[in-house]
């Protein structure tokens, strides 16, 4: 939940889909992100009207297809997607999607945050999978001055 800072400093705000929000509120008491949410005035709880066919959760979770549905229905908005088979279906889409290492290696290079390797090993330790080549390419870029904005 520390990391959540960087996510208003990167975008003016931050739509959130009711079943994203579901999945986190399902989560544990004490789950960090749980506890921030109430005080994230940039994350805006979004829903989907008309309400996401289930048909459309097969391939990926529902809280998945709401952030690819609701980014596809206003405009073709960026997403921040981890999931393997989510990014690929937003890709397809022609969406813009994000992850969570990039957007900690566009903190870094903004300097909000101290050290991207030190980020992303506590996110890997959180339980964030992410193969070893992405972090590697991204920390090449990083010391390149090669990595977008």
């Amino acid at each position: 939940a520390k990391l959540l800072r960087i996510l208003p400093a990167l975008f003016s705000r931050v739509f959130v889909p009711q079943a994203v929000l579901d999945e986190i509120a399902a989560g544990p008491t004490d789950d960090p992100m749980k506890l921030a949410l109430p005080a994230s005035s940039w994350l805006v709880a979004v829903l989907l009207e008309p309400p996401i066919s289930p048909l459309s959760t097969w391939q990926s979770g529902r809280g998945e297809a709401e952030v690819i549905e609701y980014a596809s229905l206003h405009g073709n908005l960026p997403v921040l997607l981890d999931d393997r088979a989510a990014r690929r279906a937003a890709e397809a889409l022609g969406l813009q999607v994000h992850g969570t290492v990039g957007v900690v290696a566009a903190a870094a290079k903004r300097g909000l945050v101290a050290s991207f390797s030190d980020t992303v090993a506590a996110l890997k330790n959180a339980g964030l999978y992410v193969g070893n080549d992405i972090v590697e390419t991204l920390e090449r870029r990083l010391s390149s001055g090669k990595l977008p904005t």
